[in-house]
This record gives structure tokens, C-alpha cells and sequence, in this order.
């Protein structure tokens, strides 16, 4: 399939450097939410280890714990949020996949961004966008085909409803029930890398900070790709 739109991660990278400058805070305040069913739920079974990964954000241990080779296939993670299981299954599997793919490219480039172009003198800030619009629409134009879905899996969370204090007092009008549905593509390493080379090769090296951003997403997106963002004010009980 071909990615056709333009995703803009300007808005990303000033978060990913946001959510750090108010760590400290967002720890002190955050949100509790409570697993009420997923699968196996009534017979205590544990979560997958891959699902504990996506939502804590560890692309690392995904491979890993479904024993797929990276050197072999490349591995995305789609999720979608919702009160209808049903529809984010067939949405999520079938509808969505191709804005998922951008999703997953524009958000690892906005954290490598970040990473990079950490601690550069503001005067740069032109130079630091064109990099990352250039690498985007670069990838956007990435023509993504063979995927092979591996896992999926679902969750229902309870959470406190946005602006309300939970207290001894509190009832459930008090919280919100919601799913949310992950599952795991992959596709051939080889095409996918030579697919991917192609993409930053064509992106013109008319800068230092975009020579600096193609260097970290040449590993970078060769990880597995999660297209769902951490969230630092939210804590999950498993």
C-alpha cells in the first residue's frame, strides 16, 4: 500500500520535549487505570508480556517475547481506543493500517528528533524542521506491502474520568470504561530495509541536523515501531 498523506510531526517533537521538562511532575500526579477484563481475565491468567511492553512503551522486549526474529522481519504495532471491541478489531485490522504505518514512521521520527537535536542552539530551529519535514514526506512516500499479522489482543480499562478527584466517596459515574485492541504485523526484513534505504537515500543531505536525523532512523526504525505514544501521567495495574 502506498502512504499518500503528509503527517507533520512538528506538534510531536515539541511534546516528546515537553513530557520531559514536566517528568518529575507528571509522576507526583499520576493516573491510576485498572484492567477490568481482557482475556483469561476470570481465570488469572497473566498478560502477555508484548502487551505489557506496548503500553509501557518497551519496543524492546516485544520481539522478544513473541520469539520473533528482527534479523528475519521487521515488526509493527498498531492500537486503537474505543467503546465497540468489534468495530476497533476490523478497523484497526483492516481500515486503519495505513495511517497506522505513518503514524509509527512520523512518531519515531519526532523521538529521534528529539534525541538528536537535544540540546542545539535554537538558531537552528529552521534547519531542525526542514530535517524533520523532509525526512516525513520521505517516508510518507514509502510503499509498505506484505504485512503479516502475528498477534492481537484486547484490553478493558476503568479509569477516573477526566477532571474528577477519586476519593473514598467516589462512584462509578466517577470513571470511564474503555477497550483498547493492539495487534502485531510484520514483514520481510529485507524488503522492508530496502524499501526504507531507498527513502533516506532520497532525502537530500543539505544539512548537518539532516544528516544527523537520517543517521539515528537508519537504526531507529529498524526497531520494532509502536504507534501508541507513552503516556508518563498514567500508571497501569496489572
Amino acid at each position: 500500500m502506498k502512504i499518500k498523506k503528509f503527517f507533520s510531526v512538528a506538534c510531536l517533537f515539541v511534546l516528546v520535549g515537553s513530557s520531559l521538562a514536566f517528568a518529575k511532575k507528571a509522576k507526583d500526579e499520576k493516573v491510576k487505570i485498572e484492567i477490568v477484563n481482557r482475556p483469561g481475565f476470570a481465570l488469572g491468567t497473566d498478560i502477555p508480556g508484548w502487551v505489557e511492553a506496548v503500553l509501557e512503551g518497551d519496543n524492546k522486549s516485544i520481539a522478544k517475547s513473541l520469539k520473533i526474529d528482527q534479523k528475519e522481519y521487521q515488526i509493527f504495532v498498531f492500537s486503537n481506543q474505543g467503546d465497540d471491541l468489534e468495530f476497533l478489531k476490523t478497523w484497526t485490522d483492516q481500515v486503519d493500517v495505513q495511517r497506522q504505518v505513518a503514524n509509527s514512521f512520523s512518531m519515531a521520527v519526532g523521538q529521534s528528533a528529539n534525541a538528536v537535536f537535544s540540546g542545539s542552539s535554537s538558531g537552528k530551529e529552521t534547519q531542525r524542521q526542514q530535517a524533520i519535514d523532509q525526512t516525513v514526506k520521505a517516508l510518507s512516500a514509502m510503499e509498505i506491502n506484505g504485512l503479516l499479522k502475528e498477534a492481537q489482543y484486547w484490553v478493558q480499562f476503568k479509569k477516573p474520568k477526566q477532571g474528577i478527584k477519586i476519593t473514598k466517596k467516589s462512584t462509578e459515574k466517577d470513571f470511564e470504561y474503555y477497550y483498547e485492541y493492539y495487534v502485531v504485523f510484520t514483514m520481510k526484513r529485507e524488503i522492508y530495509d530496502n524499501q526504507l534505504e531507498a527513502a533516506l537515500n532520497g532525502i537530500e543531505d543539505n544539512a548537518s541536523e539532516t544528516v544527523l536525523l537520517k543517521k539515528a532512523l537508519s537504526e531507529n526504525l529498524r526497531a520494532p515501531l509502536i504507534d501508541k505514544p507513552v503516556d508518563p501521567a498514567v500508571e497501569y495495574e496489572f
